[in-house]
């Protein structure tokens, strides 16, 4: 009911009057905070088949409904004039979802036909109307105690502000109108605000009152707010405005490692231990956009573990650098809920291991556009789940020690999956495991290279 849309307004002189009515209305219902208003200008192809006709084609159920669930709202305001001899006859009806459920209607006559006379009585009987609808907000979406709230723009709600959330039961119309005159709901749980942003809340509940689950489209309630209902920590105060510009994160690291090659004597693989230290910083543009680097380095060693190669072990140095730049889904609306990272950039990877020709060792690199996706969920108020994915597409092959020539193609993933603890306010702690794999095939007598490495992080995260 908090969402609504304008039908067009008819009347009885061609739309002169209707057509400016409708813009009036229309601008005041865009500016109110009692409801998020949906334009219809999608369905005005379809209203336009039946300008002829078109009060007896919007007074049909089949037609609101269909309105209704094209523009997903709940109020559908239709508005109704006829010229008389000394003024109009005005009507104002608003009808729910379904196309039958009457919730509000009026009917005067006015001694005049003046835009803003008119304008302003219908102004009047949306204001009556919106101080009858049963609930302040619905429920949107659920995460363990937390919940998410659909309001209004500029609606009245506080952090702090307690609230009950109820689920309809059942609608009480008059016997001789068919007008809705009551709502009999279920009294579910009881919370309180905690956070605010555009055209939603994020509420906490504190007590359950019945054995349901709540579920998206129950109704909230707003209790009157109290001052003593915010507290005020100003030492938690300050905290909490911090972190508001981007992250830091750094990660010791242990690896098993493995190099892999196919000479012309055969294939050969290396095996061992590397350890390192990888680095990552991202800034937030805005609240959905932000951009990040990340550097790793790593030293260790690796033995032969298959085939005959002419050294049985070697010294790795590997390294990566990664820019890029991405948006962030906020499926609930909020940026400490669930969100889901599209980003893309450049990455380079570089390898090197002591110099062996006739084994396929030495330097080499891979690099090019990035492509990935990242999630960071939310599991219970103190540990995040994240799990991330990229991939060069098409990346470039460099063979600094001229061993393999130019490759025929090659291929570069990274996938990681990790859980992060709340330590603070301003600090998680972090854990993932995580795998890299580079590969080339070749067009000469070494076939092919490869690298790979399981990787065990622990590391912090420090937002700024």
């Amino acid at each position: 009911m908090r969402r609504c849309t304008l039908l067009p307004i008819t009347d009885s002189v061609g739309g002169a009057i209707g057509f400016k009515v409708f813009e009036q209305i229309e601008s005041n219902l865009k500016k109110s905070n009692w409801c998020t208003y949906i334009s219809n200008s999608s369905m005005i192809t379809v209203f336009s088949r039946y300008r002829e006709n078109l009060p007896q084609y919007l007074k049909k159920k089949e037609v609101i409904a269909t309105v209704a669930d094209k523009l997903k709202v709940g109020s559908i305001i239709r508005i109704g004039i006829v010229n008389e001899v000394k003024g109009v006859e005005l009507q104002m009806e608003v009808y729910g979802e379904n196309g039958e459920d009457l919730f509000f209607t009026e009917k005067t006559i006015l001694q005049t036909d003046d835009i803003e006379v008119i304008a302003s009585s219908l102004g009047n009987w949306l204001d009556t109307y919106a101080k009858m609808i049963p609930y302040d907000a619905t429920v949107t979406g659920i995460l363990g105690d937390q919940i998410t709230l659909d309001v209004g723009k500029g609606y009245p709600i506080q952090i702090g502000q307690k609230f009950i959330v109820k689920r309809l039961v059942t609608k009480k119309k008059h016997p001789l109108f068919k007008k809705i005159v009551d709502w009999e709901s279920t009294l579910l749980a009881e919370g309180s605000v905690f956070n605010i942003s555009d055209n939603q809340a994020l509420g906490m509940i504190k007590v359950y009152k019945d054995d349901q689950k709540l579920a998206p489209g129950d109704w909230v309630r707003l209790e009157a707010f109290r001052a003593e209902d915010k507290i005020i920590d100003p030492e938690k105060d300050e905290e909490e405005k911090l972190g508001t510009l981007g992250l830091f994160s750094v990660s010791l690291f242990g690896s098993s490692s493995s190099v892999d090659t196919n000479t012309p004597t055969g294939p050969n693989r290396f095996s061992g231990n590397t350890f390192g230290v990888d680095l990552r910083a991202e800034g937030w543009i805005t609240r959905q956009y932000f951009a990040a680097f990340e550097i790793m380095r790593s030293l260790g060693g690796v033995e032969k573990s298959s085939g005959s190669p002419v050294k049985s072990r070697a010294n790795v140095n590997n390294g990566s650098f990664k820019l890029t730049g991405g948006y962030k889904y906020l499926p609930i609306g909020f940026f400490y809920g669930p969100q889901i990272d599209l980003y893309a950039g450049y990455a380079n990877k570089s390898f090197d291991v002591d110099y062996s020709a006739a084994d396929g060792l030495g330097q080499q690199s891979f690099s090019g556009i990035l492509f990935g996706v990242g999630a960071n969920i939310p599991i219970n108020r103190e540990y995040r789940f994240f799990t991330a994915a990229d991939f060069i597409p098409i990346p470039t092959f460099t063979d600094d020690d001229d061993i393999y020539g130019s490759a025929k193609s090659a291929s570069s993933l990274d996938l990681e999956v990790g859980i992060k603890y709340q330590y603070t306010v301003r600090m998680t702690l972090d854990a993932s495991l995580e795998t890299r794999s580079s590969k080339a095939k070749l067009n000469t007598n070494f076939k092919e290279v490869s690298y790979k490495d399981n990787v065990l992080k622990l590391g912090a995260t420090f937002n700024f």
